[in-house]
């Protein structure tokens, strides 16, 4: 059992890096935003990047975007997010106010992440044109096989459907932290009855 679990450590430990090499090739490339624009014939000014966004600003931010958001939805709150948002490709069944609640709190909260990062910040939230969108899906997929064979397998855990999150191993960050404090604690012994 032991085996198993370290093979999927290893194997999410392995996915991670390259997701986190992706997402790093991406920042590397990506444009600064440009300051203002110059008078004709004036020197252009050197491209500024956004400063960083406090985390608390970050769940104020979002918390009244899926405020605003959920005021539209009024009446809606128990469709599926599938029939109430286009191109909803892994939560299709779920709660429109479960399915915002999550985006908040796992993607949100679990990345450090405002609705920004993933969409487009015209409205078009069924847009696929943002990279971390895509990397979010594929990462939950991953997070999904994990549970499904590996954590699921873990009876010291004594939870019936346990589960991975992002904060897990993001800790509030875009990026993986290059070392985690993991806690030493004693190995759970199992209920026996």
């Amino acid at each position: 059992m032991r085996m198993k679990l370290a093979a999927a450590v290893l194997a999410a430990g392995t996915v991670m890096a390259c997701a986190r090499a992706n997402q790093e090739a991406a920042v590397a490339t990506a444009t600064p935003i440009a300051a203002s624009p110059a008078a004709p014939g004036a020197p252009a000014a050197p491209a500024q990047r956004r400063q960083p966004v406090s985390p608390m600003k970050m769940d104020t931010v979002r918390q009244q975007a899926i405020a605003t958001l959920m005021a539209t939805l009024k009446g809606r709150e128990n469709e599926p997010a599938g029939v109430v948002f286009k191109n909803v490709k892994l939560h299709k069944d779920m709660p429109v106010k479960e399915f915002l609640t999550m985006m908040d709190e796992q993607y949100g909260r679990g990345l450090g992440f405002t609705c920004v990062n993933c969409h487009m910040d015209n409205g078009d939230y069924a847009s696929d044109e943002r990279k971390n969108k895509v990397i979010a899906r594929q990462m939950e997929r991953m997070q999904r096989d994990i549970d499904s064979k590996y954590i699921a397998k873990v009876k010291e855990l004594d939870d019936p459907r346990p589960k991975t999150t992002c904060v897990m191993c993001h800790r509030g960050t875009p990026h993986m932290p290059n070392t985690m404090d993991v806690p030493t604690a004693p190995v759970p012994q199992r209920k026996r009855g």
